[in-house]
C-alpha cells in the first residue's frame, strides 16, 4: 500500500543549447529511509527520458549501489556505461556529474555531498575533466530556469 505514494522531485536533463541542465519537475516513487528516496532519485533521474528532454547521462547507466555516511556523503556507484558510452568533452562531462550531484542534493537536504564511484571503485574522472576523488557540493551554476511553459 505505501509504494503508492510519490513525492515531486527536481532532476535535471541538458538544456536545448547543449551547454546547461534543465530542471524538471517529476514524479519519483517515495522511499523510507533517506538512502531508499535517494536510490529512488536516481533510479529516476537515470531511466530514459522523452523528448525534448536529453539525458547528459550515457544510456543503459544504472545504479548499481548507493550509501549515505553519517556526514551527509552519498557515494552513487554507477555502471560502467558511465563512462564507456560517455561522449567525452569537458561541458558534456560537467553536465553528468552535476545531473547526479544536484538530483540529491536539491532534493535531499540530508545529502550536502556527493561522490560517483563506477562499478564500485572511485574514479578520478568519467571522461578525463571533472575530479571525481572527492564528494562533490550542489553546484547549480550550469542550471538554467525552468522553462515557464
Amino acid at each position: 500500500p505505501g509504494d503508492q505514494r510519490k513525492i515531486t522531485a527536481t532532476l535535471y536533463f541538458v538544456g536545448p543549447d547543449g551547454l546547461s541542465l534543465v530542471p524538471a519537475q517529476r514524479e519519483v516513487p517515495f522511499g523510507e529511509p533517506i538512502v531508499e528516496q535517494a536510490r529512488r532519485i536516481i533510479e529516476t533521474q537515470l531511466a530514459v527520458s522523452t523528448a525534448p528532454l536529453l539525458s547528459a547521462v550515457p544510456a543503459g547507466t544504472t545504479l548499481r549501489a548507493l550509501y549515505i555516511s553519517e556526514r551527509g556523503d552519498a557515494f552513487v556507484d554507477l555502471s560502467a556505461e558511465v563512462t564507456t558510452k560517455h561522449t567525452g568533452g569537458s561541458m558534456d562531462e560537467i553536465l553528468t556529474v552535476y545531473t547526479i550531484v544536484n538530483a540529491l542534493t536539491v532534493n535531499l537536504p540530508a545529502i550536502t555531498r556527493v561522490q560517483i564511484l563506477v562499478d564500485g571503485k572511485e574514479v578520478d574522472t568519467l571522461a578525463g575533466h571533472v575530479d571525481l576523488r572527492n564528494p562533490l557540493s550542489k553546484n547549480l551554476a550550469w542550471v538554467t530556469p525552468e522553462n515557464p511553459s
